[in-house]
């Protein structure tokens, strides 16, 4: 069996801007990806509101959030979303967990 050698030393210049670019790389695929369910979420919102029911229940959320951004600022409005969004996956984990007990 044999072992390849590597002789020599690597450019950290090199390494770094290899780290730097993969960086760049992920970080604008990243931004681009949430950039397209930003604007699939807007079509969506935007289809939804004709109807009547969805209309009035988001004129509700959205006035209730206009109120609390206003008395308790962005960070507290961004974590009270990131709050809630937590919460509805963990229902659905916990739902989807209960239904595989069940099925043993």
């Amino acid at each position: 069996m044999a072992y390849k050698i590597k002789r020599g030393s690597v450019s950290a210049d090199q390494t770094i801007k290899n780290m730097l670019m993969d960086f760049v790389k992920r970080l604008s695929g990243t931004v681009l990806i949430l950039a397209l369910i930003a604007a699939a979420c807007y079509l969506l919102f935007r289809f939804a509101y004709q109807f009547p029911p969805f209309a009035e229940a988001a004129d509700d959320v959205i006035g209730w959030l206009k109120v609390f951004y206003r008395e308790n600022g962005v960070w507290a409005t961004l974590g009270l979303i990131a709050f809630v969004c937590v919460g509805v996956w963990m229902l659905g984990e916990e739902s989807r967990r209960k239904d595989d007990r069940d099925r043993r």
